[in-house]
């Protein structure tokens, strides 16, 4: 069973906030299960619990649902785990799904007004313009509007799987998501989340001493993003031959002109932890600052068009009730 966003950032806040209190992963784990869990986390913490027993790690152990545990939480746990800094590697984590359940409910809300525009115009356009003269029957205006929402909803439910899709594609693949940047408020919410992640993954791989092979290997894999993915096969085989990243990065053409500069001068001074803690701050705000700006774009952008639809179907039943009408007279 997959966890829900909002039950994972609390999964991961509380685990977090024992972890920084000095419990150890097993004891947290204890304390946790005591408080009557949604069914989701319970079986994270069985097969936490489980895993440690067999001697895994707690990456392994906790990851063995690979339907539940995405890839940025286990390569967040794994580099927290590798460089001790387990608790804050949570509290990302925490602070991430928070800021995507918010944007998501933001949309949700947003939506449920258009919505209600929308049945409204799918019940007028049920209506047929001559009845209006000879009188609406109701069997007949039940079975339009039945039809009409079979295929509103059908059409809806296409264009939601279709974009999930792309999405998902993009996440792979350069071409959907280069397309999917160019998309208004859409595009730069994806630059943004991608961005926050890649920083978030390559700061902890960075502080536990990962080696920059993997680092970007594995911070360009949790980014989401088919154009950080292509990327980072290039910067791996660039710091797998020793020489410095700071160029790359720029020449990449995948980061933007300011991060890459700034990459390539901390390289140079030695302060690359500083430097990503600060970019990973900035585009956590960016992120969540471009979320909350589409989220509340998308359903102005839906309401405008279920007005034009609905105005639309006001002008045919009332084109309808006309052309009954000058039939009567003729």
């Amino acid at each position: 069973m997959n966890p829900g966003l909002r039950q994972k950032s609390l999964f991961h806040a509380e685990m977090a906030k024992l972890l920084e209190a000095g419990f150890d992963i097993r004891k947290a784990a204890d304390v946790m299960r005591d408080t009557r869990l949604p069914k989701a986390q319970e079986a994270l913490l069985d097969d936490l619990h489980r895993g440690l027993e067999e001697g895994k790690t707690i990456t392994d152990a906790i990851g063995a649902d690979r339907a539940a545990v995405s890839d940025l939480e286990r390569h967040m746990i794994r580099a927290g785990e590798r460089g001790g800094r387990l608790a804050q590697a949570f509290r990302h984590l925490a602070e991430y799904y928070e800021m995507i359940a918010t944007a998501r409910g933001e949309v949700i809300k947003g939506m449920i007004y258009p919505l209600v525009i929308l049945h409204l115009g799918l019940l007028i356009g049920s209506l047929p313009g001559a009845a209006m003269l000879e009188g609406v029957k109701g069997a007949d205006l039940i079975t339009n509007l039945i039809r009409n929402l079979v295929i509103a909803y059908a059409l809806a439910a296409c264009l939601f799987f279709a974009f999930r899709s792309l999405w998902k594609w993009a996440a792979h693949d350069p071409k959907p998501d280069r397309f999917l940047r160019r998309v208004p408020w859409i595009g730069k919410a994806r630059r943004d989340l991608s961005m926050a992640r890649f920083c978030q993954v390559y700061h902890a791989c960075l502080l536990s001493g990962v080696s920059m092979t993997e680092t970007t290997r594995v911070a360009c894999g949790s980014a989401q993003s088919g154009v950080l993915l292509e990327a980072g096969k290039k910067l791996a085989a660039t710091a797998e031959s020793g020489h410095a990243l700071g160029p790359a990065f720029i020449e990449s053409g995948a980061f933007p002109p300011a991060f890459a500069r700034s990459y390539a001068t901390a390289e140079e001074a030695g302060a690359l932890d500083k430097d990503l803690d600060r970019w990973m701050k900035l585009y956590e705000a960016d992120a969540s600052s471009s979320i909350r700006h589409a989220a509340a774009m998308l359903p102005k952008i839906c309401y405008v068009a279920i007005l034009l639809y609905v105005g639309w179907q006001i002008g045919r039943v009332y084109l309808g009730y006309l052309n009954g009408l000058q039939d009567m007279m003729e």
